[in-house]
Order: C-alpha cells, then sequence, then structure tokens
C-alpha cells in the first residue's frame, strides 16, 4: 500500500496526498527525517495533485495541486512539481495563518539572535541566506519569518532554501558538500533548486530566538559594500509592508510588531560579495 508523505517543518504539518514516487524521493532528500507517514498526528494543511484528464495523463501530461479540495492554482506541467509544492506550502501558511506574525523575509541565526533579511524578489536575500546557512549561521527560514505574537522571537522552520538561476551555482561552488535536488528549468520565476541546509537533528535542539536586528539587503554586481542604518520608523513600515497578514492581526499585529521595531536596529545593505558582510553581521550578534 503506498502512503502519502507526510512534512513536519515544526509549526506546522502538511500532507502531500497523492505524491508521485519520484518527487517523494527529492521531498525525502531536503527534508530526510522531517517526512513520514504518520496520519496519528494532527494535519494543519492538505495539498492533494491530481491529473487535469484522462487525456492529460498521456498528452502534454499535466496536474492541479489542491489545498484542502480547493484549487487557487493553474494547472501546471508535472515537471514543476517540486517547487509549485514548496509555494503551495507558503501560499497555505501565508493565507491561512493568523496564530503568528509572518514576514516576507529570510532568517539567519546565530548565538541564539536572529537577523531578518526582508527584500523584493532579485534582491539576494535566498542567495545570501543560504551562503550563511552553510556556514556558521543557523537558517531558520528562506522566505517567512514566524514571529510569536506579543513577543520579538523567531521560531525556525524545517524548510530548503529556494535558489533561483545564477544563484544556483553560486552556492554550489561556495560548497561541495551541500545536498541540492535537481534543478527544474521553466517555471515563471526561472529556474529553481532547492538546498537542504539543515538536518532534522540538528533541527530538534532549535528553540525561538530574539530578533535584534533587520537588513533590507540589496545585489548589485558593480557596487561596493554600502550599509547604512534606518530609522525606527521607517524599519517599522517596511516590515509592516512586507508582513502577510499585519493588517489582519490588528492590534496584536502592531503590538508584535512594536516588540521587534524597539528590539532592533534596522540597516539598508549593497553588496557585491560577501567581503565584510560576514563581519558586519557578526558584529550584530556578538554576546
Amino acid at each position: 500500500m503506498k502512503y502519502d508523505p507526510i512534512l513536519d517543518i515544526g509549526p506546522f504539518r502538511f500532507c502531500i496526498e497523492g505524491c508521485p514516487d519520484n518527487i517523494s524521493a527529492q521531498l525525502s532528500n531536503l527534508y530526510d527525517a522531517s517526512l513520514d507517514y504518520n496520519v496519528t498526528q494532527p494535519i494543519d494543511y492538505w495539498l492533494s495533485i491530481k491529473s487535469t484528464s484522462f487525456l492529460r495523463k498521456i498528452i502534454k501530461p499535466q496536474v492541479c495541486i489542491y489545498i484542502d479540495n480547493q484549487r487557487p492554482f493553474n494547472p501546471i506541467k508535472k515537471s514543476l512539481l517540486l517547487p509549485s509544492i514548496e509555494w503551495g506550502m507558503n501560499w497555505c501558511i501565508a493565507s491561512y495563518n493568523f496564530t503568528y506574525l509572518l514576514i516576507h523575509a529570510s532568517v539567519l541565526v546565530k548565538n541564539n539572535k536572529a537577523i531578518l533579511f526582508p527584500a523584493m524578489p532579485g534582491s539576494g536575500k535566498s542567495t545570501l541566506a543560504a551562503y550563511f546557512g552553510l556556514r556558521d549561521w543557523t537558517l531558520y527560514s528562506d522566505e517567512m519569518a514566524i514571529i510569536n505574537i506579543g513577543s520579538n522571537t523567531v521560531l525556525p522552520m524545517h524548510r530548503p532554501a529556494s535558489l533561483k538561476n545564477s544563484s544556483i551555482e553560486i552556492i554550489k561552488q561556495s560548497s561541495n558538500s551541500a545536498v541540492f535536488s535537481p534543478t527544474t528549468y521553466g517555471t515563471h520565476k526561472g529556474d529553481i533548486a532547492h538546498l537542504k541546509t539543515i538536518d532534522r537533528t540538528t533541527f530538534n535542539q532549535l528553540k525561538s530566538a530574539e530578533i535584534v536586528a533587520v537588513i533590507f539587503p540589496k545585489f548589485n554586481p558593480t557596487s561596493e559594500l554600502v550599509i547604512e542604518q534606518v530609522s525606527s520608523i521607517e524599519g517599522f513600515a517596511k516590515l509592516a509592508h512586507n508582513s502577510f497578514n499585519y493588517s489582519v492581526l490588528g492590534l496584536q499585529g502592531y503590538k508584535t510588531l512594536c516588540n521587534v521595531v524597539d528590539k532592533s536596529t534596522f540597516y539598508k545593505v549593497n553588496y557585491s560579495n560577501y567581503d565584510g558582510l560576514d563581519k558586519f553581521i557578526d558584529e550584530l550578534v556578538t554576546i
């Protein structure tokens, strides 16, 4: 009997119903012990993978991802399924979870102190997070900061980092031992590969970390390293703008964001490489 894989990423559990064997194998490679088949524990979100029609099983095969029997996404080629599952998981959390303040940001942690990296697509935040996450930092999240309500602490999620286009080769060249998924070509975001940055045993030892700084990064291949401190007012506005559910949480969201702002310093950083940047972010979390 074939069982559907279940991903336990820490704060949430996902069941991937109808997952093809080749995708299950890739998920197992990225999530190791976070992937199981234990349906006795509560499931937060159900993702169902279904063929669009009998004919589509034969000619130019397509599948759809359903969320709790609803279809919020267009049909996709079967070759695009792995990144689409990852995006579907992001969509579930961002759309339906209101027990945490959710910020679109990468999160790096060291000495139990966290730095958030909110940024627009193309800013290089995922590449930056992956680079340091493979070194002496812990990558709590590549895509989303999960902030405990009423605090300035952020939770870890056991998920791979998503890298696009030239970032894939940059990170491969920076680490010979990094574990990658096969590259998926031709998505609406370009070429995508997923990077494993932590094993489950290490993840199980992680705790909520205190947010002490927020950096708004911008990669510019011709720029020298430029670091500019940002006011708390501007920092608050940028975090609110990058939040998925700040307005829905109302007063709780406001108070939580105030906690983060009151206990953090804010910076804009333009960079073309990591020379000097590693020293700067290390200083932000020095005990």
